[in-house]
């Protein structure tokens, strides 16, 4: 239910340049950092299934999705991740929010290389979510549990709330949409009057 993701933002040249004049500014209101902004969210949106990175359910169950920063951006944190690929995916709003990850500092261990940073949480891209997460399905819940004793698991679970029983119900209900939609091949405009009918 939470997959690993495959596909970080690939930079262009021009995206390269561009990050360069404003350096680790995010919030830079420049044309081309606004442009590169608009084509991540597309990117995420394609390669993520319109899914949390964390929680793994559809932007629309939990909130709008957000282009997020897992080593926190800014410079009481980790400015020279700001644009690293790797550090950046979509998540919703939930899971964004300050009652969750918002400002948390996941990184247990900082080196000059991102992808060898150790992280306490599963890392969307770094780590294969199928050696710290086990996953019971049943029609009205889909429980998530530790697997292998996976301290990360534990933080994740804990941090994002993925096992309350809102999230389990939520899991079930987008579990039970897609094996629909995989058995009947339905419409994409039917798929949005269904999502529409299932939100809650």
């Amino acid at each position: 239910m939470i997959n690993q993701l495959n596909h970080p933002y690939t930079y262009s040249a021009a995206e390269r340049a561009c990050i360069a004049t404003v350096g680790n500014n995010w919030g830079s209101k420049v044309g081309c950092i606004v442009a590169l902004k608009t084509v991540m969210n597309i990117h995420f949106d394609r390669y993520q299934q319109e899914k949390c990175c964390y929680c793994g359910l559809l932007y629309d169950r939990t909130g709008r999705g957000e282009i997020e920063h897992i080593a926190p951006k800014g410079t009481a944190f980790y400015p020279q991740f700001t644009y690293t690929a790797n550090n950046l995916a979509k998540a919703c709003q939930l899971c964004n929010s300050s009652s969750m990850k918002h400002t948390y500092n996941p990184v247990v261990a900082v080196a000059a290389n991102y992808d060898q940073c150790v992280f306490s949480i599963v890392h969307p891209y770094l780590d294969n979510h199928n050696h710290h997460f086990d996953w019971q399905h049943g029609l009205l819940r889909v429980v998530i549990s530790v697997r292998n004793n996976s301290p990360k698991a534990l933080e994740s679970i804990r941090l994002f709330e993925l096992d309350s029983e809102k999230r389990t119900r939520a899991r079930a209900i987008q579990r039970n949409q897609e094996r629909l939609e995989a058995l009947y091949n339905i419409s994409s405009l039917i798929n949005q009057k269904i999502k529409a009918a299932l939100q809650f």
